[in-house]
């Protein structure tokens, strides 16, 4: 894709809800129609993994400005078409309307169609921006999909108390990593839903469970690929001190036990 390209897109994404569903997805080389999906192949002979996002409509971000990012790293990237049917079904529901739990079943057919076209052997590795978590983490129960090996989210921070208890215990129940970003800490829903999921991940023991300040979305990818990191799925880069590939906890990066050693 050009430089011309990737602009139009950043300005898409920016300009939010209505800009990006007036966007040309087809413009773009990379379009799967049958899947409504952006597909950017990895560069390189080797494929490290397969990174889905699966976006949300209210909440635009810079998704296309990542693919490149992956690609140099011997990633594919796949963008899903943000459908705003994910905001208007309510996936707690006990009685779902026939209509949702079509859409649902066609979701799932769609990611499953896509994800079967990529290597099996390489690490999936999903990202859910908001209402996005939800669906994809009932599909994953339902056993309608295979769970990734790892599972981003941003800003996943559902209104209702049903939920918020839902999402919850979806995540302290899952069997891969879960890294959790938010931007907005100072927002009621935000702080709700950090600590149903503390009390949920606390009540099942799950070590695996790691939350993150957003600290600007510039550095998205930066967040995402110094926790793969630290799972052994990416290779620090040439010259990392030490200290800096310890886990980062929200307090901060752990530091040396010596305050002299970084000098």
């Amino acid at each position: 894709m050009n430089r011309l390209g990737w602009l139009i897109g950043w300005l898409a994404f920016l300009a939010g809800p209505t800009m990006a569903a007036k966007f040309d997805w087809s413009a773009f080389e990379q379009y799967r129609p049958e899947y409504r999906l952006l597909h950017f192949h990895a560069e390189g002979a080797d494929t490290a993994g397969t990174l889905l996002v699966w976006p949300e409509l209210s909440q635009p971000h810079l998704w296309l400005a990542m693919a490149e990012y992956w690609q140099q790293r011997g990633w594919d990237f796949m963008l899903l078409l943000p459908d705003a049917s994910q905001l208007s079904f309510d996936p707690s529901s006990e009685q779902p309307p026939p209509q949702q739990q079509e859409w649902l079943e066609q979701a799932s057919v769609r990611l499953a169609g896509a994800l079967a076209e990529t290597e099996s052997d390489p690490l999936l590795l999903v990202v859910a921006q908001g209402s996005a978590a939800l669906w994809y983490q009932q599909l994953i129960d339902a056993e309608q999909l295979m769970p990734p090996d790892a599972l981003v989210l941003l800003d996943a921070h559902p209104q209702t108390p049903g939920q918020q208890q839902m999402l919850a215990i979806s995540l302290a129940r899952s069997r891969y990593p879960v890294l959790d970003i938010y931007s907005q800490p100072e927002e009621a829903q935000t702080t709700l839903n950090r600590q149903r999921r503390r009390q949920q991940v606390a009540r099942q023991a799950k070590t695996d469970y790691e939350e993150q300040r957003l600290t600007a979305h510039t550095l998205l990818e930066k967040q995402i690929a110094g926790w793969l990191m630290r799972q052994g799925w990416l290779p620090p880069p040439p010259g990392l001190p030490d200290y800096l590939k310890g886990k980062i906890h929200e307090a901060g990066i752990s530091r040396p036990t010596d305050p002299g050693a970084g000098n």
